[in-house]
């Protein structure tokens, strides 16, 4: 058909592409000048004049949607036993060729891809306009890196082949559960196929596969995905991408702000927790309801270092704050009145550097001097240089252990696994361990990201499956340890 000439000004000069829907050209459009991509669609269903009218009627509706992140549609028409579609010219790949050409996406890239997708579904949705078919293939990454998603409620009408539950044979791996229960598409639809689509660019498949369109119908309907196992991954994109997925419509992200919601990083605590007040919480059972208050969320590896390696530490910090409490006691029963007030108000900062009206009630009122030194010890404690170098070498310490509990939970998936990958990936963690262990940090960054390359080349393959608690340990390791060949994370 090259060189043909479509409604008397569109003039076809290169084929870009074929798939079930048709032929996607590139084309010039003579009366404008201007290239354009052209669609041609096979025969519509039902009658030919009713049919042609509802793909007008639709296609007009998405000429009316004007959006960065969408591809615009500029004509509508029929040439002989085609419909075709003339729309906005993408200088770009669709995203199942970068896939193709480049590997797999990063994290920061995909990221992006979430961003500017919610854009254009957001605008869609609030058009009226529901896609009913995203997929990796329907959308577009320009040269400047603008996504560009196309196909806009065109693709369903263009008397595609379907199952028995009115599923694109095509993009069964992208549908909804609700779409596999024979309901109609909705914006919430959308968004799911949305996740299924993210999901795969940092995957490298979509969440659910199987040998048979059957068999991806009931996992979209009762599978959760498996994790995701990429230590370049943020936590908030892989906890977009799990929103997206719920089974429930009403449990997924329905807009593009909520979306920038679920990326957007929680305040930064973990950095400072990791090092903070391991002392206090070997406090008298008494003195331990407003420290413990200061480590919520730090997690077990401090309490283990504490009930396991750190009593020494504890012991010389409890005396001070006995000498603490003492010497406030001594103060009170020696002066009286004003006098009482004015020396506990210079008494305090000599010890720990605190806001004078905190330790002026807590002196004041002699009976229950006993209840307050707790947060005299924290802030002894924290003042304390001994302490220092036992707070730093607790996180390495349970890094060392957290890296030997993943060798031991990936050497156990190795029973029934049709790969090697587990028992050599387990035996990369064993040395990551010992070089931990030793100190040196490269060595064991060089086994860790050995063993989750092989254990992601075996996933991808089929031939192995992470399990939540091994993909969980990855990723909190990967945060701690450097990658030593970070540019060639992309691929990975």
């Amino acid at each position: 058909m090259n060189g043909e000439v479509l409604a008397g000004r569109y003039r076809l000069l290169t084929l870009l592409g074929r798939g079930g829907a048709g032929e996607v050209w590139k084309a010039e459009d003579t009366v404008l000048a201007r290239q354009v991509a052209v669609k041609l669609l096979r025969r519509l269903e039902g009658d030919p004049m009713d049919a042609a009218e509802r793909f007008r009627a639709e296609a007009q509706a998405a000429a009316r949607l004007t959006h960065p992140n969408v591809v615009a549609t500029y004509d509508v028409g029929t040439e002989g036993e085609h419909v075709f579609l003339v729309m906005e010219l993408v200088s770009g790949p669709d995203l199942a060729q970068l896939m193709r050409t480049a590997g797999l996406p990063s994290g920061e890239l995909v990221a992006d891809i979430a961003t500017q997708g919610a854009r254009a579904l957001d605008a869609a949705h609030a058009a009226g306009i529901v896609h009913r078919d995203v997929k990796p293939a329907n959308l577009m990454l320009a040269a400047d890196g603008t996504l560009k998603i196309t196909d806009f409620g065109i693709a369903k009408r263009a008397g595609n082949e379907t199952t028995g539950l009115g599923v694109l044979l095509g993009t069964a791996s992208y549908v909804s559960p609700e779409q596999v229960r024979g309901k109609s598409a909705t914006p919430a639809s959308d968004w799911y196929s949305f996740g299924c689509v993210l999901y795969e660019l940092l995957s490298g498949t979509p969440p659910f596969t199987g040998e048979t369109v059957d068999v991806v119908m009931r996992q979209h309907l009762e599978t959760p995905p498996p994790p995701i196992l990429r230590t370049d991954v943020p936590v908030e994109l892989a906890g977009l991408v799990t929103h997206l997925l719920a089974k429930d419509p009403a449990d997924r992200p329905m807009s593009a702000a909520q979306v920038a919601a679920l990326l957007t990083p929680a305040p930064a605590h973990n950095a400072t927790q990791v090092l903070s007040l391991p002392a206090p919480a070997t406090d008298e059972p008494g003195e331990h309801t407003d420290a413990g208050e200061d480590v919520v969320g730090v997690g077990h590896w401090e309490d283990e270092a504490a009930e396991t390696g750190t009593h020494r530490a504890p012991r010389k910090a409890f005396p001070l704050a006995k000498v603490g409490v003492a010497a406030a006691v001594v103060l009170a029963a020696i002066t009286g009145g004003l006098l009482l007030r004015e020396s506990v108000t210079n008494e305090p900062p000599a010890q720990a550097g605190g806001t004078p009206s905190a330790p002026v009630q807590k002196v004041s009122v002699a009976p229950k001097t006993t209840s307050k030194p707790t947060p005299t010890p924290s802030k002894t404690a924290s003042k304390k240089p001994k302490p220092t170098p036992k707070e730093t070498q607790n996180p390495r310490a349970a890094l060392v252990q957290s890296v030997r509990t993943l060798a031991a939970q990936v050497r156990a998936t190795q029973q029934g696994s049709r790969s090697k990958a587990p028992r050599e990936a387990a035996h990369d963690l064993d040395r990551a361990a010992e070089a931990l262990d030793h100190g040196d940090t490269e060595s064991a960054a060089e086994h860790f990201y050995d063993a989750r390359k092989r254990l992601f080349e075996a996933q991808q393959q089929h031939r192995w499956r992470a399990t939540p608690q091994i993909a969980a340990l990855f990723a909190t390791i990967g945060r701690a340890l450097p990658n030593p060949d970070s540019a060639g994370s992309r691929n990975e």
